[in-house]
């Protein structure tokens, strides 16, 4: 007896109507031709299993990247929260936040949010960058000590751009026009002048506040920044157990995608906190530059990596 015919008369067993079953029969084997039904045997003494109809598999609608074992929202947010934790490490130690034109002698200044770099390079006279390069080494060494000056130039040997402290700038930059003013006035007393340069002493002290006034805007800005930069490694960890599939004590792995938004509003909060901190000086030629470009994309980032969290959440609930 042939397959079909074997098929045809289990159906027809198992109380399927003879149009039923030609048309259940019809669907695996199209060519068959209904014959009468051999007569039923008696049952045996153990019941064998019935014949069941084989079931047609339906087409099941599915993600080519639930297939291939990927969530392509997943691997997005982490590539996201990993450049901005990479770019806020950068921006937390870029000594550029803010820069100058160089001046009509070549010479130009930047800082970053605790550092001052003095740059000599485009100076043209030899005589006019060696003079340049030796008062930034002594304005940016520690105390203005021999042995500062002489470590300050030992690091900075053969190069025409100078980096320090701004605390130190600042303190060195006041005790050298102080000195200057002293000198000034001892010079008139000599003479037998009584002056007392008393506006001189003024500005250099309002100078003094507003650099230590840019310091402690870096500083506090700074501070934010590393607890942007601590959030955006705490995503990270969560974003890689949430796909590797280790779940940790109330399932606070799976809140990631909230811990990365903070991150990000963390590192946008720390350029607008050093911003609104930064003394206001109307005649300032220092703007804004690379070290507050490079933040800002890694707090943008940051929050993309949270949203892309978001929705791929409600994906997969939907």
């Amino acid at each position: 007896m042939s397959d079909a015919q074997t098929y045809y008369d289990g159906l027809i067993s198992q109380g399927y109507l003879p149009e039923q079953a030609v048309t259940y029969t019809q669907q695996y084997y199209p060519d068959f031709q209904a014959a009468p039904a051999a007569p039923a045997a008696p049952a045996p003494a153990m019941e064998s299993p019935q014949m069941t109809a084989p079931m047609i598999p339906q087409p099941v609608a599915t993600d080519p990247s639930e297939e291939s074992g990927l969530d392509i929202m997943a691997i997005a947010a982490v590539v996201c929260i990993v450049l901005a934790l990479i770019l806020s490490a950068v921006g937390q130690f870029n000594g550029s936040w803010l820069s100058s034109d160089a001046d009509e002698t070549g010479m130009s200044t930047s800082s970053g949010l605790s550092a001052l770099t003095i740059d000599c390079s485009e100076i043209e006279n030899q005589t006019i960058q060696q003079v340049c390069i030796q008062q930034a080494v002594v304005l940016l060494s520690e105390g203005m000590t021999n042995a500062s000056i002489a470590e300050t130039t030992e690091k900075h040997d053969g190069k025409s751009s100078i980096t320090g402290a701004t605390a130190d700038f600042c303190q060195n930059r006041y005790d050298l026009t102080m000195a200057a003013i002293v000198a000034g006035e001892q010079m008139a007393a000599l003479g037998g002048l009584n002056l007392t340069l008393t506006e001189e002493r003024a500005n250099a002290t309002s100078d003094k506040a507003d650099c230590e006034g840019g310091d402690s805007a870096g500083s506090t800005g700074g501070i934010v920044l590393w607890l942007g930069t601590i959030v955006a490694l705490v995503a990270l960890v969560f974003a890689i157990l949430g796909m590797v599939g280790v779940n940790l004590p109330g399932g606070i792995e799976a809140h990631g995608k909230w811990v990365s938004l903070a991150s990000g509003v963390l590192m946008m909060l720390a350029v607008l906190v050093w911003y609104l901190l930064l003394p206001s000086s109307e005649g300032s030629t220092m703007g804004a530059s690379t070290g507050v470009f490079i933040t800002a994309f890694a707090a943008v980032l940051a929050i993309v990596s949270g949203v892309l969290g978001i929705v791929g959440g409600m994906s997969k609930s939907n």
